[in-house]
């Protein structure tokens, strides 16, 4: 079911509770699923239902999962309700996380690079001269 929101012009399609989709879905409008896909999950925005699950990968600018997934997820702007069971690494600009939530996978994030673990961070002849004890000095 496809719907018109009126006053932006943009629609949004729903996938109702009791439906499975076995394939692949791409769309260039906003996905709502409350049923069952079988197959990646490729969309603006996706508002996914408590009871729904997804078995396959999701590729959205925008995700709010409640339900269950099975695969990785790229998205920007990603919130992952208390009700989510996610098994899968999550790609993301941004990310909420209700209590109760449950990710099972790598975070990573899209923007983020990978630190330079063999420059230091420390230089070396700015730091104080080391505390040298003798034999019968104590230290607290």
């Amino acid at each position: 079911m496809a719907r018109n929101s009126g006053t932006s012009g943009s629609s949004f399609s729903i996938i109702g509770d009791g439906i499975v989709i076995t394939g692949n879905i791409e769309s260039k409008v906003d996905l709502h699923i409350d049923g069952e896909v079988i197959g990646d999950v490729k969309c603006l925005s996706l508002v996914q239902g408590p009871s729904s699950k997804i078995k396959g990968a999701i590729v959205a600018q925008n995700a709010s999962l409640s339900g269950s997934v099975e695969g990785s997820i790229d998205a920007g702007d990603l919130a992952i309700a208390s009700t989510a069971r996610i098994g899968g690494d999550v790609t993301y600009e941004n990310v909420t996380i209700e209590q109760g939530g449950h990710v099972d996978g790598k975070f990573k994030h899209r923007s983020s690079k990978s630190p330079n673990l063999a420059k230091s961070t420390v230089n070396m002849n700015e730091m104080a001269i080391p505390l040298e004890l003798k034999e019968d000095d104590r230290a607290a």
